[in-house]
């Protein structure tokens, strides 16, 4: 199904009713979980479909373990590091991409490129050799 669809042709008012109706569903399930969850919310933002497409440049707003349009083999995905030093990216549109296994292989993958740019794996591997751990 096009998910699109059922947000697409609202007007500026249904669309924030709608995403708001959405966002309390969310809030009641997760109070009977959470207590009191609702009364310490500062701030909150609702994603639709649309959000998806405006912002993300999602094909028909999905997301979702399998992008909607093949991608040149994953390594066409860019990986954590960017052209600025010190930046670093993670998350569903770098390496190996959608999904949320891959998403959280994402984060680790990044965790240990910051490491190695700043030595810390180097020193963690002599560190464990100095104390037996080697084998």
């Amino acid at each position: 199904p096009s998910w699109i669809d059922n947000w697409q042709t609202l007007s500026t008012k249904d669309y924030e009713e709608r995403k708001n109706e959405a966002a309390q569903r969310l809030i009641n399930r997760l109070e009977a979980v959470f207590p009191g969850l609702e009364s310490a919310l500062d701030y909150q933002e609702v994603g639709t479909p649309r959000t998806h497409r405006r912002f993300l440049g999602r094909d028909g707003g999905t997301y979702g373990p399998i992008p909607r349009q093949r991608l040149p083999g994953l390594l066409g995905m860019p990986f954590n590091r960017t052209a600025v030093p010190g930046l670093y990216c993670v998350g569903d549109s770098t390496f190996p991409g959608q999904g949320l296994n891959a998403v959280a292989f994402s984060g680790f993958a990044c965790a240990h490129r910051v490491g190695t740019d700043l030595g810390l794996i180097e020193g963690l591997l002599h560190k464990k050799q100095s104390l037996g751990y080697d084998q």
